[in-house]
């Protein structure tokens, strides 16, 4: 990438690829990258991908001059190394752009020359975190989510190493890299890309002596959406914005990229700064509320806000109108919004837990659902799939590399130039002999009309300029050919081109704590390497290695639950709780003590067994 005073001057959208229908998908919707799970070693396990589907992903994406990321972000045993450096072998070999791991031991081993992307599982919260990463070896560091804009901006006056930020979909509510919750409970470790989202659960905020004081799911914080901030995250030195989910399906990676294309472009548009010049033509408009989302918030990047989604951990969708009578299924709506058949319902049922149906039919005001049982008169009806918007989204998304040709005559034939709009540029020649035509209008014409046929590649002719050349009669054949053989020059011409992260430099200025405990997730002897390099001289194991979870400590939370529930002590007087406090599992089966550290503004959650 271009560097200006040591600083990455290019700007990325990144989106996420469950696989490599979601990875061409946010390519046509303008994503300048996409991040994907490699066979083994995501943190998404879910999401995995052979590397002959990653390979398959890397020829797509750079036709449009787009990079691929793969996740190799768990933590690794001492068996898993010698695997784990085989793989990043295999995707060095297939052209990835870069890899984003966890394991500093990685930085330890013989990797061939494919530059690192610090996980946001390395928990890179502060400044001194990155620097250390920086120093590390890595390209780019992925920040931890619950950073401000100002604290962005300080991180980016002191270093200058690559900073990637999240803008859009789930948050922990932990920091990332941070939670134990799920080993702790279950043995499906979050470091290896096995967490089971007990934070999702639903729980009693209780006292000591047992007294409920608040309960629903206390610990399930709503999504990330950012695309109001983006110019602020410019200003603070964001390389890269991030959409998060790996999970997600293709029409939430059609419908968020597209939203924030349009929106990032808005904003490198107002400061000048050079933005997407491919053409991007979809059939739906985009709309946040419409996919999969919890309900809104900013995070922290301008203060606080209210975060949890107390009511439900699932996706409510809109709403779109009230129930007013009922008759077996057959259910009389007051919609605010038309309504399909396919159309997934959600509400809140009598019992107050969030249920969901399904329309079979529509007709006026009167809908016919799988099952109606809980929708009561008054109930509120919220719309979590569109079948419209689905629709509308299978479509497709399709993106376009404008070009423009020039044919000019050289010494005994023809010379076809072919240029991208930032450059780029491929030739093809054409020796004679030729024969005059016998129209020149008509020779003209049929020239122009046979180079700019693209066909189904990824360009779009937008001019065909004939220079100074008496265009000859040459079969329609040889116009093909030529044309063909410019696009692939112009092909190779962009491949040469794409933009590359900046390299990784190691200093090994120790700048390490001589105690690490166990959250600095150490769990082989390569990674205890690496952080000795930088000071470090008592190293506790991480808990996926056998160590134990420090201090029972499941938890590191910036969201705290006094604050949620207008309890703050640091804050204005308000609602007042307790200083002991607890979260019991609404199953019974945990209870969970909370310690809150108001001089650092963070909530721990220990598990005290």
């Amino acid at each position: 990438m271009v560097n200006v005073d040591g600083r990455n001057t290019s700007i990325e959208l990144l989106a996420p690829a469950k696989d490599r229908t979601c990875g061409e998908t946010a390519v046509n919707a303008g994503a300048d990258a996409v991040y994907m799970g490699a066979p083994r070693f995501g943190a998404r396990r879910n999401a995995a991908n052979s590397v002959a589907d990653v390979a398959a992903m890397v020829e797509y994406a750079h036709r449009y001059q787009s990079r691929v990321y793969v996740t190799v972000n768990t933590v690794l045993l001492e068996p898993e190394l010698e695997e784990a450096v085989a793989l990043l072998g295999q995707l060095h070999e297939v052209g990835v752009d870069a890899a984003i791991v966890q394991d500093l031991g990685l930085l330890e081993v013989d990797l061939p020359p494919i530059p690192l992307i610090a996980s946001t599982q390395t928990h890179a919260h502060n400044l001194e975190k990155v620097q250390f990463l920086e120093a590390a070896g890595f390209s780019r560091v992925i920040l931890a989510r619950e950073l401000s804009v100002a604290e962005i901006a300080h991180i980016r006056a002191h270093t200058t190493i690559e900073l990637e930020a999240f803008v859009h979909g789930a948050l922990c509510v932990c920091y990332s890299g941070q939670c134990y919750l799920s080993h702790a409970v279950g043995g499906r470790s979050a470091n290896r890309g096995e967490c089971a989202q007990p934070c999702r659960k639903r729980y009693s905020l209780v006292d000591g002596r047992g007294k409920v004081h608040s309960s629903g799911h206390l610990l399930s914080v709503k999504d990330l959406n950012r695309i109001h901030r983006l110019g602020d995250l410019l200003d603070a030195g964001v390389t890269s914005f991030k959409i998060e989910g790996r999970l997600k399906d293709e029409a939430y990676v059609a419908n968020t990229v597209t939203a924030y294309r349009r929106a990032l472009d808005a904003c490198l548009d107002a400061r000048g700064e050079p933005r997407c010049s491919d053409r991007i033509s979809y059939a739906f408009t985009p709309d946040l509320d419409v996919t999969f989302h919890r309900g809104y918030v900013e995070g922290f990047a301008h203060g606080e806000e209210k975060m949890a989604g107390l009511d439900a951990p699932k996706a409510m969708g809109v709403p779109v109108g009230v129930v007013l009578g009922r008759e077996g299924n057959t259910v009389e709506v007051d919609a605010a919004e038309p309504l399909s058949p396919g159309d997934g319902l959600c509400f809140f049922a009598t019992d107050g837990n969030l249920t969901g149906t399904c329309v079979q039919s529509v007709v006026g005001k009167t809908i016919v659902v799988n099952d109606a049982a809980d929708m009561t008169p008054g109930t509120e009806l919220h719309r979590n799939y569109s079948t419209e918007f689905h629709r509308a989204v299978k479509k497709g998304v399709q993106r376009r590399v404008p070009i423009r040709m020039r044919l000019d005559a050289v010494a005994d034939g023809l010379l076809l130039t072919v240029e991208d709009s930032v450059g780029n540029r491929g030739t093809a020649s054409w020796s004679g002999p030729f024969e005059a035509p016998r129209n020149r209008e008509q020779a003209r014409d049929r020239w122009k009309t046979q180079l700019e046929k693209t066909g189904a590649t990824e360009f779009v002719c937008e001019e065909v300029e004939l220079g100074h050349v008496e265009t000859p009669f040459v079969p329609v054949a040889v116009m093909n050919d030529l044309r063909r053989r410019g696009l692939d020059a112009l092909r190779q011409a962009r491949l040469q081109s794409i933009a590359t992260l900046t390299e990784g430099r190691r200093t090994e200025t120790p700048c390490l704590p001589e105690v690490l405990d166990s959250t600095y997730n150490v769990t082989n002897s390569k990674s205890e390497q690496l952080h000795r390099r930088f000071g470090a001289k008592q190293i506790a194991r991480g808990p996926e290695a056998g160590g134990p979870i420090d201090g029972s400590r499941v938890m590191i939370s910036r969201y705290c639950l006094r604050r949620e529930l207008g309890s703050c002590l640091l804050g204005p007087p308000g609602k007042s709780l307790p200083a002991e406090l607890y979260l019991v599992a609404a199953d019974g089966k945990e209870k969970l003590r909370l310690h809150f550290d108001c001089e650092a503004c963070k909530m721990h959650v220990i598990r005290d067994r």
